[in-house]
């Protein structure tokens, strides 16, 4: 095979470039001209709507992996996801960017270190996904609460959007369980 007829390389991981870039600037915008509070409901209440799909399901309506098509801020290695797979992906990303918050904030702690393997969900995951996110949505809420200004302290990298401050890390939050809420209908629509 020539180089030139090679086929383009596919990515593995993650979501296009372009559309990367949309998100990490929206999410730029957002932390900077939205306040902390108006983050955290939206954040709230996109947690909310998640778990209100999610309380309806019956264990084996629940755990059933569907095949959704990619769309906007979602993985394609994602796209064949459970409901209960898709909150316990949200419990365990959001649990990080918890932990996360603080440290920058503070401007003294490294930053904490979440390969994106990690934040994989397990098939097995079960309705006790829908405790979890409850009470990590009110745990999350307190620890952003009990912060001053979010813009100020230090930066970490997200491995897709760069350097993010506390606050740009806050907008992602609601932002990534916004994304995976839609998810959530998309999965309930086709079952």
């Amino acid at each position: 095979m020539t180089e030139t007829s090679k086929p383009p390389k596919v990515q593995s991981q993650g979501i296009p470039a372009l559309e990367r870039a949309f998100l990490a600037a929206s999410i730029r915008l957002t932390a900077r001209f939205y306040s902390k509070d108006r983050i955290t409901a939206m954040f709230r209440e996109e947690a909310h709507l998640a778990l209100e799909l999610a309380s309806r399901l019956s264990l084996e309506e629940g755990q059933r992996r569907v095949r959704i098509p990619r769309f906007f801020g979602v993985e394609a290695e994602s796209c064949d996801w459970s409901v209960f797979m898709t909150l316990e992906h949200l419990v365990i990303a959001n649990t990080a960017i918890t932990a996360q918050l603080p440290r920058l904030y503070s401007g003294r702690d490294p930053c904490i270190d979440f390969p994106l393997e990690d934040l994989k969900p397990v098939p097995s995951a079960g309705p006790e996904q829908i405790e979890s996110l409850a009470t990590l949505r009110e745990r999350y809420t307190e620890v952003v609460d009990k912060l001053g200004n979010l813009h100020a302290g230090s930066r970490c990298p997200h491995p897709w959007f760069g350097n993010f401050s506390a606050a740009q890390w806050h907008a992602l939050a609601a932002f990534h369980t916004s994304t995976h809420r839609r998810q959530i209908e998309r999965i309930l629509k086709v079952r």
